[in-house]
């Protein structure tokens, strides 16, 4: 049994200390690495234990584990791609580093891209503000990079003022109630991202499909550890009325 938990907390650490090395370092691998840390000292201190006791405590690990990849399954799932035909989509932001979009936010813009060139017809509200070591505002960035690959502006609608997923949504909602637009759109996000956006936009009464950009498999383990907390924030700060 002690060399069965050191195998799985070896595994896990390395599963999230891989991200380091695509220059990724975030409360999620942080979180995975130390996970892995303990299950390795567990495994390690395990056979102090009487048998009762190790049968108990190994049991509880399981479950512990088991909980966690449920969850992270959860969210993969939600972000399947589910949109259509939308007349609206909504692209959420991510970092930008001085005037260079960060890997999930051209992702982000290719899969937009993807969607306005099979729809025509449809419009984005490309969404994200400037942070501060950013030299150009996200929403802005993202417009460069489509009209770059050769769509039209009157087709890009810039909310360049959001400093989080829950700003993007309720200021880009801002938006469609200004230009009339009903209450149904296709959010753009990544695929680990899609189910926190689509908690927000049903809070906000917004009905929405799903566009998601892949990640790097690597990066998957990382970013989904990354929004467990983020879904438990969420869900704590909609009961409290924190924004």
């Amino acid at each position: 049994m002690q060399t069965v938990f050191v195998i799985i907390g070896v595994l896990i650490f390395i599963s999230f200390a891989v991200a380091i090395f695509y220059g990724v370092l975030n409360f999620g691998n942080i979180a995975g690495m130390a996970l892995g840390g303990l299950y390795v000292i567990f495994g390690l201190l395990i056979n102090r234990l009487d048998t009762p006791n190790q049968i108990l405590s190994a049991v509880i690990a399981f479950c512990v584990l088991s909980l966690i990849v449920l969850k992270m399954r959860d969210i993969y799932m939600a972000g399947k791609t589910t949109a259509d035909r939308e007349q609206v989509i909504l692209v959420l932001g991510c970092r930008v580093r001085g005037n260079e979009p960060s890997t999930e936010l051209v992702k982000r813009a290719d899969a937009a891209y993807r969607f306005l060139l099979s729809n025509p017809q449809s419009v984005a509200i490309l969404s994200g503000g400037q942070g501060r070591d950013e030299n150009i505002s996200e929403a802005l960035c993202m417009q460069n990079i489509l009209i770059d690959r050769g769509i039209i502006k009157d087709r890009l609608i810039l909310e360049d003022k959001s400093s989080s997923t829950e700003e993007n949504i309720r200021y880009s909602l801002g938006i469609m109630a200004e230009l009339g637009m009903k209450k149904e759109a296709a959010v753009v996000t990544s695929m680990y991202h899609q189910k926190r956006a689509q908690m927000i936009c049903k809070r906000y009464g917004l009905s929405v499909k799903a566009v998601s950009s892949k990640t790097k498999t690597a990066l998957l383990p990382t970013f989904l550890m990354r929004e467990i907390f983020a879904l438990a924030k969420e869900r704590i700060f909609s009961k409290t009325g924190r924004q």
